[in-house]
């Protein structure tokens, strides 16, 4: 069962999630998205990863210059979620923002 699971049913779920954030129709499931539909969600996972690699950054310097709160020392549970939640949800921000920019520019 863990075979078919890492070797079927994931890699499919992988090309529909890449395949609807990105509008892209070079995977199996093809999405019906023009040009301008795709370049805002090319733009969002731009602005996402540039979210997260801010995030990533931020961490980086207050562990080098040792800014940390004595209150927060607690190891997280799992900082991998944090950091997925992150890239998700700024990823719906920056595409319903950028959505919204286009629909001004046009209307």
């Amino acid at each position: 069962m863990e075979i078919l699971l890492t070797l079927i049913i994931i890699p499919i779920i992988w090309l529909v999630v890449v395949g609807w954030f990105t509008g892209k129709k070079d995977y199996i499931f093809k999405r019906n998205d023009d040009k301008n539909k795709q370049r805002i969600k090319q733009k969002a996972v731009v602005q996402s990863w540039a979210v997260l690699l801010l995030f990533l950054l931020t961490n980086f310097l207050f562990d080098v210059f040792n800014l940390g709160d004595p209150r927060l020392n607690g190891e997280a549970l799992y900082p991998e979620l944090f950091y997925l939640v992150v890239v998700v949800l700024s990823y719906f921000f920056f595409y319903f923002l950028n959505l919204k920019r286009a629909g001004a520019v046009e209307g």
